[in-house]
Order: C-alpha cells, then structure tokens, then sequence
C-alpha cells in the first residue's frame, strides 16, 4: 500500500512521523508544491494519518477553505489539478488571514486614540483611516504593488466608505 503526501504551500515542509511497531521518527522533505511517497500496510498508513490529521492533514478531494497545506491521497498520487487548487486555497487563506489581521490592527488604534481622546477631554468622531501600501524594494522591483485602505468609522459619525483594494 502506498501513501502519497502533497505539500501545497510555497514552502518546505519538514514530514516526521512515526510507525506502531517503530517509534523512532521518520523524516522526510517535501518541496513546494510537490509530493512524497510512503510505502507501508494498512496500519502504518492509518497511524500517519491519524497522527497529522490532527494536524491538518486531508484527502486531496477534501481541500477546502482553512487548508493547511499538507494533503494526501492513497495508492495514487495526488493529481496536478488537487496540487493547484490546494496552493491556490492555501495562498487564499493566507490573503484572507492577512485582511482580517489589517482590520484588528486598525480597530487596536482606532480604541488607543479613542481611549486618549477621553482622557484629554475630547470625543472623537472622524473616522480613522489606514492606508497599507507595499513600496519598491529596489529600482528592478517594477512588478504590482499592494495597496489598501481600512476605514473605522465612529457611531453618529459620517457613512463609511467601501474598502478600497488594489493589487
């Protein structure tokens, strides 16, 4: 029987694990977007799973949003299409993780101004707005850049705009 491990990050994962009749760890290198595979009966197969999917670890068929990277498939390798889709989730989830973190952070400030306002004696009701733009990093970097506003808006204060997203 053999089990067939995807890795769909843009990263190296370090694959350890350990066997029933074998404790000592086993490791194996995954590159990007690539995949390994492992031979071995029904119940070592079984006990890799099991010892990542509390991981993360999912059948190839199963990638959905909140993937963490790392997929399987067995007696088959995993197909080009199930690799694609998983970086592309992966990256997805990433992105989204990234704009829900922008907008914690904006609310953050948003309270510490609102918090020194009140001890100033002040009450605060113009929005705030954060602008988060990715600049050249060199006179060769020329390719799209990042840019994006968050606004908070205080109660009784004017309507909000729509978030403004550039990539």
């Amino acid at each position: 029987m053999k089990l067939y491990i995807c890795n769909a990050t843009k990263q190296e994962f370090l694959f350890t694990y350990s066997l029933p009749e074998n404790l000592r760890p086993f490791s194996h290198n995954i590159r990007a977007g690539s995949q390994i595979e492992i031979t071995g009966n029904q119940d070592a197969i079984d006990a890799i799973i099991n010892q990542h999917s509390l991981y993360g670890l999912v059948e190839a068929n199963k990638v959905k949003k909140g993937f963490g990277g790392l997929c399987y498939r067995i007696d088959k390798p995993v197909s080009l299409e199930a690799i694609q889709q998983g970086l592309s989730q992966t990256e997805q989830d990433m992105v989204d993780k990234a704009l829900e973190s922008r907008k914690l952070t904006a609310a953050a400030a948003d309270q510490i101004l609102t918090q020194r306002a009140q001890e100033m004696g002040i009450t605060q009701k113009s929005p705030l707005e954060i602008e988060v733009v990715e600049e050249n990093r060199g006179p060769a970097d020329g390719g799209a850049k990042f840019n994006e506003t968050i606004e908070i808006v205080k109660d009784g204060g004017p309507a909000p705009r729509k978030s403004r997203s550039k990539k």
